[in-house]
């Protein structure tokens, strides 16, 4: 999932921080942060929260903010939250069931930097 990118280009496919250890300013405003249990059970809900801006605030104004955020298992499309810029802040509060331990994986838009991916976050489902 969401495998592509286009070097130098970071409208084109899907942005990904290249060095967790020395991330840019860029990467920290726009890489979704996924917060979640290790271990759950199999078919009962738990809760994801999942935040950009988390290592350094990003923009949220008129011309420059999130659009969106949304969340997978694996290929799974879990759910989607759309934002408006000045009223509302990049941080989602899901409930979510799974069945397989694919791992989450959340992806962002920012209306000027594209799209970014968090790191997976694996997930053991008993």
């Amino acid at each position: 999932m969401y495998k592509y990118t286009c070097e130098g280009d970071i409208s084109c496919g899907v942005n990904i921080v290249k060095d967790k250890e020395n991330m840019t300013d860029l990467e920290k405003k726009h890489t979704p942060v996924i917060n979640a249990p290790g271990k759950v059970n199999k078919g009962e809900l738990f809760e994801v929260t999942v935040e950009v801006g988390k290592y350094m605030k990003h923009p949220n104004t008129m011309g420059h903010f999130i659009q969106w955020i949304e969340l997978y298992s694996g290929n799974t499309f879990l759910g989607r939250a759309e934002f408006t810029p000045e009223f509302s802040d990049p941080k989602i509060k899901m409930v979510v069931m799974l069945k397989h331990g694919h791992p989450l994986i959340a992806v962002e838009r920012c209306n000027l930097h594209g799209i970014w991916s968090s790191e997976p976050k694996s997930i053991k489902v008993v």
